[in-house]
């Protein structure tokens, strides 16, 4: 699941994409006004992430796709070679993201 992937999502505001980087069970990602930061498991092809999202730039006319400049996503999801596809919400709330992700590289071997 270690990777550098390119992230899609729908949101309750529309559509969004972004990167994230996935390493050692961490996540670290974001997109032109949003910062995604994170951890994730997964079990065989199943995948389990709590995702904090953050505005790090204020862009005039645009909103994130969920409606507000921070908040905690729950997700799960199925992996399948180098995609996965999750769901989840903003816990407490019926606010639902869906989101599919796509490996475009390997991450350099650490020593």
């Amino acid at each position: 699941m270690e990777g550098f992937y390119k992230v899609q999502f729908t949101g309750v505001q529309g559509f969004g994409a972004g990167v994230l980087t996935l390493v050692g069970g961490q996540i670290f990602g974001g997109d032109s006004a949003m910062l995604y930061t994170g951890t994730y498991q997964q079990n065989g092809n199943s995948l389990t992430a709590l995702v904090h999202v953050k505005q790090h730039t204020a862009t005039p006319g645009m909103q994130s796709v969920m409606g507000v400049n921070e908040f905690n996503l729950a997700l799960t999801g199925t992996i399948q070679g180098n995609t996965a596809v999750a769901s989840g919400v903003i816990p407490g709330t019926q606010m639902k993201l869906n989101a599919a992700l796509t490996k475009l590289g390997e991450l350099p071997a650490r020593s």
